[in-house]
């Protein structure tokens, strides 16, 4: 951006970064109202949404009257500290695409855009790879073409597209039964490839931030959350709950000092249990925030919380739940610090989460709104309870 995105329309949004900024920095929390939570509504992405036309992926003008629409009811309306961005939404499978695999346009209702089967069969093809051309390959140039559009005729500033990580697009390129089986029994292949995807993902971030002005070392949006100076990338990295430690290591690690240092400092997401990786997450230089959906997984959450890497925030990003006092109060049962701690979560139109961390469907007369403003009450309840206890 060439200047600092800090009003937008009727909104001063400089309160809002202030906190994250703070909870980036793992500063000491006094309040509760200091307590981050951003919790989306009507989201970029069609899971758990009412139906969306195949023109939100088609026609740059609708996906960003959509964007910019929703921004603006939802900072009327919800009270919490999301700082808007464009983000130009077309499935996790980009990056694969650029590389060969067959993006499709969503099936259905309340489905997203995907990369269909995979495209190595045997390591030795992996030697046959290029890396892919941004402007030809893949849906990558429709990306870029939304992008500048958005850039051009909106008045939002423009993140990247899903950033699916170097691991997760290795799995789509090799399938997940061939990736995993060959670390053990093709090893210098599997190193050539998460290379190679490497080098791609960083060429292609760049050229993103080309395109949308973003700084190489801040993000308009990451995984929905505005970063500061210092934290130029994310990850999605989900396919990290299936890998073990030591094989996580050898491949991964490496890879991701490499493209968090390109950008300053990095933000890892994945979903569900990852803490075999706490020592891992240690030695990835530049790792500036961890992102976990945690799914009821309570008791990992507190180990995650409580053994992070120093200096690491920390961010919960589960669906909403018709009770988010109660799932907070068991995600915080035994958390005292809330340095650097934030929660970002996504209310959805047709599914909201259980008791229990599974998605279910959402009651009849479900409203979203309501259920974002309920979740910002609860939570920042929960924060305020812990911490006058702490006092």
């Amino acid at each position: 951006m060439d200047k600092p995105f800090d009003f937008w329309r009727d909104f001063d949004l400089r309160p809002r970064k202030e906190k994250i900024e703070k909870a980036f920095n793992c500063e000491k929390l006094n309040s509760a109202e200091d307590f981050p939570v951003i919790v989306s509504t009507r989201n970029y992405f069609a899971f758990g949404s009412n139906p969306r036309p195949l023109d939100y992926w088609e026609n740059p003008a609708f996906m960003l009257k959509f964007q910019q629409d929703y921004y603006y009811e939802h900072l009327k309306e919800v009270q919490d500290d999301l700082v808007p961005y464009f983000m130009p939404w077309f499935g996790t499978g980009v990056l694969a695409s650029g590389f060969g695999c067959t993006w499709k346009a969503p099936i259905g209702n309340g489905n997203d855009p995907f990369v269909e089967g995979h495209i190595i069969d045997k390591p030795e093809e992996i030697a046959g790879l290029k890396l892919p051309d941004p402007h030809k390959d893949g849906i990558m140039p429709k990306v870029l073409m939304f992008m500048e559009y958005a850039k051009t005729h909106g008045d939002l500033p423009v993140g990247p597209t899903d950033l699916n990580s170097p691991l997760c697009t290795a799995a789509q390129l090799c399938g997940y039964d061939n990736l995993f089986v060959w670390m053990y029994e093709e090893p210098e292949a599997i190193h050539d490839l998460l290379a190679m995807v490497t080098e791609a993902f960083i060429n292609w971030v760049t050229l993103q931030k080309e395109y949308s002005g973003e700084p190489m070392d801040a993000s308009n949006g990451l995984q929905g959350i505005w970063s500061p100076k210092g934290v130029g990338v994310w990850v999605s990295d989900d396919d990290l709950v299936s890998v073990g430690g030591d094989l996580y290591e050898e491949f991964v690690v490496p890879c991701y000092q490499k493209l968090f240092t390109a950008f300053s400092g990095g933000h890892l997401h994945y979903c569900g249990v990852g803490t075999q990786h706490l020592e891992n997450f240690r030695k990835i230089k530049g790792i500036r925030a961890i992102n976990n959906s945690i799914l009821g997984n309570f008791k990992d959450f507190e180990t995650l919380a409580k053994r992070r890497p120093a200096g690491t925030a920390l961010e919960i990003q589960d669906g909403v739940t018709a009770n988010p006092e109660d799932y907070f109060r068991q995600a915080f049962a035994n958390i005292t610090d809330f340095s650097g701690i934030m929660a970002g979560a996504f209310a959805l139109d047709t599914l909201m989460l259980s008791d229990t961390g599974t998605y279910v469907p959402a009651p009849e007369g479900w409203d979203p709104v309501k259920a974002a403003n309920l979740t910002v009450k609860g939570i920042r309840a929960v924060v305020a309870e812990k911490l006058n206890a702490a006092a």
